[in-house]
Order: structure tokens, then sequence, then C-alpha cells
């Protein structure tokens, strides 16, 4: 308020010489001229390069913000407008640090080669993803831009839009994605990235929430169980499954009491197919007995083994295990 007083009596001059209309216009032109480079002064915050992503070739940073010990929603299903109120049915507010960056990629890229360049890359790591939707079934493109980022020039076309939001583990961890790419109307491409660093000590992870499971079965009808590590060599080996899964899995099963599931076993080790189809027969079995501890009963699981067969989603997996719900009567 001192500062605005003594800008104003800088400005009696000008007062008695312009109207009032063509005064108060120019007296807030003044006013943001003195503050920005005030702004400027004290120097961005340096975002630290988290997961160390590189951005895309001849992108042009729109904008690059850190915002240390913030809340972050993330949108885990698309956006709807119920009773005048836009917003997205299942939503999950993290904390951490939050590193948000806008590109627009230089000329003749399209918004799902930026969207394929950041996937395959947090794809090199533990990566698990919690929701993704492409083109016109992520819904209108203005709720991405207005409700979800809040940077506006993600309006685009809904046709050419991707969307995908991940849990990445990397040494110990947890790191949460969200990632859009869009082409406008103009045919510019733009691709939002944001990432959010978990605490060191916060363990508990999405993908192995009993809601995440849920939606998944509900919606895609499968998941790639989360927390399976197949370690050894040569037949010696131990499959381990994390506690917090199996407890979240066992948690749903009981809340859903007339569903069956499917545990499919992958297995794309050195070996015959007789030999892999054995192996993954095992690590389903595993998830199973674990089950079974929990008091699932052994009535409502199959097991099955198919080895190497379905490579679709291997990515950097030597082995995993599917939960699929199977339909009723299955």
């Amino acid at each position: 308020m001192v500062l605005e007083k003594f800008l104003k009596t800088r400005m009696i001059r000008v007062h008695r010489t312009l109207p009032r209309f063509l005064f108060a216009a120019v007296f807030k032109a003044f006013m943001l001229l003195w503050f920005v480079p005030l702004s400027w002064a004290q120097g961005p915050v340096q975002p630290p390069s988290f997961l160390g992503l590189k951005d895309f070739p001849q992108a042009r940073v729109v904008f690059r913000e850190y915002h240390p010990d913030s809340t972050y929603v993330l949108a885990l299903s698309t956006y709807k407008k119920v009773g005048g109120i836009t917003s997205a049915d299942r939503e999950q507010r993290v904390a951490g640090d939050v590193s948000r960056r806008t590109l627009e990629l230089a000329e003749n890229y399209s918004a799902l080669e930026g969207f394929e360049f950041y996937r395959k890359q947090l794809s090199e790591f533990a990566l698990r993803e919690l929701f993704a939707c492409r083109e016109r079934e992520c819904g209108g493109s203005i709720n991405w831009a207005n409700n979800h980022f809040n940077v506006i020039q993600l309006y685009g076309l809904d046709q050419h839009q991707y969307y995908g939001v991940y849990e990445v583990v990397e040494d110990g961890r947890v790191y949460y994605a969200s990632l859009y790419a869009v082409r406008r109307g103009n045919r510019r491409v733009y691709v939002q990235l944001d990432l959010v660093r978990t605490p060191e000590d916060s363990h508990e992870t999405l993908a192995m929430n009993p809601a995440t499971f849920h939606h998944n079965l509900q919606e895609s009808h499968f998941f790639v169980m989360p927390g399976l590590d197949v370690t050894g060599s040569d037949g010696n080996w131990e499959v381990t499954v994390s506690g917090g899964a199996i407890e979240a899995l066992a948690a749903l099963l009981r809340q859903e009491p007339q569903w069956h599931i499917a545990l499919v076993g992958h297995d794309y080790g050195v070996g015959t197919l007789a030999e892999q189809k054995a192996h993954s027969l095992k690590y389903a079995g595993k998830v199973l007995d674990a089950l079974k501890d929990k008091g699932i009963s052994e009535e409502r699981v199959s097991i099955y083994g198919l080895g190497s067969l379905a490579p679709a989603g291997r990515g950097e997996r030597s082995a995993r295990v599917e939960v699929v719900r199977l339909p009723r009567g299955g």
C-alpha cells in the first residue's frame, strides 16, 4: 500500500493532464511494468530433472514450473459435467514436489508422437498405468485444458488428444506422471508433462490400492499384478509378491464376493515353451497361495500359465501375472 501511494504521488502531474479514464489505464500499465521486473529479479526456481527425462527434440518450452511440497490432483478418469459441475469421476490427491512442463512441438510432428516420446521414456522404469485414454474417448479437450492442467494452449481437437497417468518407482522412490498431448486447430501440437515426486518416507502406492484394482477390473477387466518379482536363473529362482498388492486384491475380492478371477502367468526367460509355461504357472500359483493365506477361497480363483505366448505388454519385464475378471459362470 505504501508503494502504491508513492506511485500515485509521482503520477499527480499525469493525472492533471489526462482525463480520468485515461489516467486509470496509464496507472494500471505503470504498476504492471513496475512490479514485473521485481519478480524477475528474484529469479525462477530451477526445476530439478525428475527421472532424467529428456525434452522432445527441437520443441519450444512454453512453461516450466516447480512447486516443492505441494499437493497435486491426479485425474484417474475422464471429465464429465454433472449438475453444472465439471469434474473427473475418479481423482486422487498426492503430495510431493511437483515439476510441470508445457512444450510446443516443431512442425510436422503429431500429438501421438509427442505422447509416445515421453511414455516410452517412462516405460524404462518400473511403470504402472493407472488410467489412459485417447482421442474422443478422453472427452472434451477443453476440460483437460481448463479444469485439469489450467493451460489454455492445451485446448485442441478432441480427435487428436492422448492422456495417461502413471506410477513410477525408481530407487525406492514413488513418482506420478500425468501426460497429455493434443493438436490444436491451427495444427500446433502441445505436450504437457506433470511429475510428482513423493516424499522419501512415502511407500504407499496407488497401483496397490483396492480402489485402483476395482476400477481396472470394472473398466478393462484385467490389470498386471504389481509387486511381483522373480529372481535367480536356471530354475533356481524365487518368486515374491508384495504383501501390499496381495492385501489390496484380497480386500477387493472380499468387497465383491460374486467376482471370480483368473491369474495368468507369463514368462519370457530362456528355455523351451514348455518350461516357460511351467514357470509362468508357478508364478500364478504363488499369487493364489498368498490370496488363500488371506482367506480367499480357491474356488474363486483360476490359474493359467502362458509362457511367452502373449508378448503384448511385456515391456522390460521377464515375468508377470495378470489378474483377469472372469464373466459370470467363468
